[in-house]
């Protein structure tokens, strides 16, 4: 028994050896204070150097990858941009641990943290979609787990619509599973076909793991150019728990990253115009959980963008967060432009907001495109695939606007609810895409539910099963049908609409398929159309089974009314 009691001490001790020279154990932890004290390694004490900022990035320096620095709680001020690069680190605050921003407007980036391009070149042959593999022509410096940008000298948008980006070229960026000589295997198959004659390019970066945690940040003001914190070839990192104010650029930004979570954060004002991010996930950025944040008064709470114009950012889910507007120019909530391959927006409660020249726009006119009036959105998707589903939107102007079209798009809206809104439910835009589904909505005030303003829309449109009340216009309004066009509106409700319930003119074109049925429509005008359904320039038309239940038209916003149908 007592050579067994001394096999099992000897067995303990050797285990905890060995966790102690493993390189988790052998990461020095350093630690940030504001208190007074020796230099000794491993501790850095603000007093000790000619600032915070100083302090702070000596810190950095004095790093290995791997390492956790713990910022102990004060308020720190940084009057120099904070840069760390090519290190695995974990930051840490510690109490309430705030880092006061009082560098000048030209500091573009406050507080910066990346990975490094290795090389570039060219692929060697053609890839193809659904292929896991690419032949580089050199990857002798790739290595798994970088991260590889791959796009063609192709435009991803059409040029010829003003929310679209003639200079996007296409392409994405994949994960390193492994390398075996010049074969790159990709963490998931391509996503299209990549032809040596359509100029393919690569770029392979070293990415690195952040990971930051209750840290607040308070930038010098809402409309400075100032980024927050930005992140650039970050791979399978985080930012929880902290909270941003006043960075008039962006919050959180993420260039060229993949896979990270940004949750459980409050990010407040962040208004430069054209810009004003709460989250921006850019320049083909993959892979990005957004959930469980409040983020109130910024341009665009969320926005898919790009910085370089090379590839495209997919894969955005954002869920369970609370998403507040602003009251200034350009301001859709959630906002994906034409760069972006997919968005899930999810399980949200969203408060899209208002000026005064809305109001008024609102009052005394039908309808103006959004690229000319202040008229915003809970969510302005540009995407090529998108899913906004079970979400709350409160207020604002309208829902859902469609900014441009990208080829094969589908885009489906379902299980939301959408309250107090001055205007419309959903807007289509410019450009033919594949397939819209709208089902399952409620609607319960504004000008229309569903209008298609412009010469686009989808080859396939499904508008099933929505509640669209107390509005002062049509529930669905669709003007203009390009040809070939298929539309099933089917099983909704209308009910109190100043105007007639569905109005559809096919402009003479030649249309596919056009079934109106099932449809109930209470308390709508009939003065168009007995049946409250109006339908003009149309082939063969499937109108059968729709409900007319007549009573006192209700009166909404009669004020609104206007000679045009």
């Amino acid at each position: 028994m007592k050579n067994f009691k001394d096999f099992t001490t000897i067995f303990i001790l050797t285990l905890f050896c060995l966790v102690l020279i493993s390189p988790a154990a052998l990461a020095a932890n350093s630690v940030i204070d504001k208190e007074t004290g020796p230099a000794e390694p491993g501790f850095f004490h603000t007093p000790n150097y000619a600032n915070d900022a100083a302090c702070i990035q000596a810190a950095l320096d004095y790093s290995k990858s791997g390492d956790t620095i713990t910022i102990r709680k004060g308020d720190y001020y940084i009057t120099k941009g904070i840069y760390q690069k090519n290190k695995n680190l974990n930051i840490i605050g510690e109490g309430n641990v705030t880092l006061h921003i009082q560098t000048s407007n030209t500091e573009y980036n406050d507080i910066y943290f990346g990975g490094s391009q290795i090389t570039s070149g060219t692929l060697s042959t053609d890839a193809r979609k659904d292929s896991s593999q690419v032949v580089l022509t050199d990857a002798s410096k790739v290595s798994k787990n970088d991260l590889i940008k791959i796009w063609k000298n192709v435009p991803w948008c059409p040029s010829n619509y003003p929310d679209n980006y003639p200079d996007q070229m296409t392409g994405e960026i994949y994960a390193v599973k492994s390398v075996t000589g010049n074969v790159v295997t990709l963490n998931q198959p391509l996503l299209r076909d990549y032809k040596l004659s359509e100029t393919v390019n690569v770029e392979v970066y070293r990415p690195v793991q952040i990971h930051i945690k209750n840290i607040r940040l308070e930038d010098t003001g809402e409309a400075m150019s100032h980024h927050g914190l930005a992140m650039q070839y970050c791979k399978d990192s985080s930012v929880t728990d902290s909270w941003f104010n006043e960075c008039g650029f962006g919050a959180i930004c993420l260039y060229s990253c993949f896979n990270v979570s940004v949750n459980n954060n409050e990010i407040y004002n962040s208004t430069l115009p054209n810009s004003g991010y709460g989250v921006n996930v850019a320049s083909g950025t993959a892979f990005v959980n957004i959930e469980q944040n409040h983020i109130e008064n910024c341009r665009h709470a969320i926005t898919g963008n790009s910085a370089e114009l090379k590839s495209l950012s997919r894969d955005v889910f954002i869920a369970n967060n609370t998403l507040i507007g602003a009251s200034i120019t350009g301001s859709n909530v959630v906002d994906a432009h034409a760069d972006t391959i997919n968005f899930v927006v999810t399980r949200n409660k969203i408060y899209p907001q208002i000026t005064s020249e809305t109001l008024y726009y609102c009052t005394f006119l039908e309808y103006r495109s959004p690229q000319e009036l202040p008229f915003y959105f809970a969510f302005s998707d540009g995407t090529q695939q998108s899913t906004f589903s079970n979400n709350e939107v409160f207020g604002g102007y309208g829902g859902i606007f469609a900014r441009g079209a990208v080829g094969n798009g589908v885009h489906v809206y379902e299980n939301n609810t959408f309250n107090d809104m001055l205007g419309n439910m959903y807007e289509g835009g410019n450009g033919t895409d594949e397939t819209l589904i709208i089902r399952n909505n409620i609607q319960n005030s504004g000008m229309r539910g569903i209008i298609f303003p412009f010469y686009g829309g989808f080859k396939d449109i499904v508008i099933n099963e929505n509640t669209f009340s107390n509005l002062s216009h049509q529930g669905v309004y669709q003007k203009f049908l390009i040809n070939g066009v298929n539309s099933d509106i089917s099983k909704n409700t209308f009910e109190n609409l100043g105007r007639e319930g569905i109005y559809i003119d096919g402009n003479s074109l030649k249309n596919g398929a056009v079934k109106i049925q099932n449809n109930i429509l209470k308390n709508v005008n009939t003065s168009n159309s007995s049946s409250g359904v109006t339908v003009k320039n149309v082939q063969n038309p499937e109108i059968s089974g729709n409900k007319i239940i007549e009573g006192p038209i209700f009166s909404v916003a009669a004020f609104l009314e206007s000679p045009n149908p």
